[in-house]
């Protein structure tokens, strides 16, 4: 790969981490999800060229580019798992709220019998 080549990769890689922290700020999660296809292609465009050597006869500012790319990288990475945690601890509470609420009792052969359109914390007793 060329310069010319190396460096409109890291364009359309800057400008699609670009969207992507915008996204992750907004918390917009189904338009990171449309951007990840695009996002794997140009990383994918880079890490062959990388393999290939393109890197050996470039300019320091161009090889400092793909290293501030790396960092990047990382950084919506690590957004994107505190995301990932923070969704299933809710999906975990509203569960845990869900099966709390659920009152009822049990029928004469040991079954549990939910009451229809109750809620709340009532205390059973003995």
């Amino acid at each position: 790969m060329n310069s010319a080549a190396l460096e409109e990769c890291l364009d359309s890689i800057e400008n699609v981490f670009e969207q992507e922290a915008e996204h992750i700020v907004l918390g917009q999660i189904s338009e990171l999800n449309a951007l990840s296809g695009e996002k794997l292609e140009h990383l994918n465009n880079l890490a062959n060229a990388i393999e290939g050597g393109a890197l050996r006869d470039q300019p320091q500012a161009l090889i400092r580019r793909v290293v501030k790319l790396q960092a990047t990288a990382d950084e919506h990475g690590r957004h994107l798992r505190a995301m990932q945690h923070g969704l299933k601890s809710v999906i975990t509470r509203l569960n845990r709220l869900r099966s709390d609420s659920q009152v009822g009792s049990y029928n004469q052969s040991g079954s549990k019998v939910h009451f229809s359109g109750a809620r709340g914390g009532f205390e059973s007793k003995a």
